[in-house]
């Protein structure tokens, strides 16, 4: 297990004794999801590679045959290259729809802790306070992303 998992299990269980047992159920759930979410990015890679390796065998042994063909090696050449374009777009779609769904979930979420706090008092204070939240918001969805763009480089 890596060491961010392990973080956030030490994470998840020190919010537990701090919040106390009525929050365990909770907290249990996002550390599910979190430790869900870690296997799926390993069998997704691990399929991938699979794949990637299966594909480069198949066409490596067809460049075996025709060793002495030269544009039947270039024509190979050439589909590996696109065969790995096309993943990596695939693979660039997908994570610009999720940082969309993040972006999106986190607004959805700020508007209404925004709603609270207007009606709650109206005032400088309250105007600062949501300017607050929604400067977290920013920065989550800015830290996201530079993440994103981080584990893909």
């Amino acid at each position: 297990m890596a060491t961010d998992s392990q973080a956030e299990i030490a994470a998840s269980l020190a919010a537990l004794h701090d919040l106390g047992p009525g929050y365990d159920q909770a907290l249990a759930e996002g550390l599910v999801e979190r430790i869900g979410a870690d296997i799926d990015k390993r069998i997704a890679a691990a399929i991938d590679s699979r794949v990637t390796a299966e594909v480069d065998s198949r066409i490596l042994t067809q460049l075996d045959r025709y060793a002495g063909c030269r544009h039947q090696r270039r024509r190979a050449r050439r589909m590996i290259r696109a065969e790995r374009r096309t993943i990596r777009a695939e693979q660039a779609d997908r994570s610009a729809w999720q940082s969309f769904i993040v972006a999106l979930g986190s607004m959805l979420v700020a508007l209404p802790v925004t709603a609270i706090v207007l009606k709650g008092s109206p005032g400088g204070a309250a105007i600062m306070l949501m300017a607050v939240i929604w400067v977290v918001v920013g920065i989550i969805n800015v830290a996201y992303i530079m993440r994103k763009q981080a584990t893909r480089e």
